[in-house]
């Protein structure tokens, strides 16, 4: 059976050899993954949240406090479901 040669430390000693070092994609896709509820949060529910703002009140559409509002429920709500691990 082959020897994993990322275990082996380098010809000085300290550690492992970094060009021997597997990358390791999936795990990277993965972390990235982890955070989507925080970004959909932002992303989606954020401009949403703004839109039915100004729709709601037509004075507040040249002003800035719709989005702001928006970021800060959307925001929350997506950084609460991605400790959580659900939306409700």
């Amino acid at each position: 059976m082959p020897r994993d040669n990322a275990a082996l430390p380098s010809s000085d000693g300290v550690g492992p050899d970094p060009s021997t070092t597997p990358v390791r994609p999936p795990g990277r896709v993965l972390m990235l993954l982890q955070g989507m509820p925080f970004l959909f949060g932002l992303g989606f529910i954020a401009p949403l949240i703004a839109q039915l703002l100004e729709r709601a009140l037509p004075a507040a559409t040249q002003t800035e406090w719709p989005l702001l509002v928006g970021l800060a429920i959307g925001g929350s709500w997506g950084a609460l479901a991605n400790l959580r691990g659900r939306w409700l």
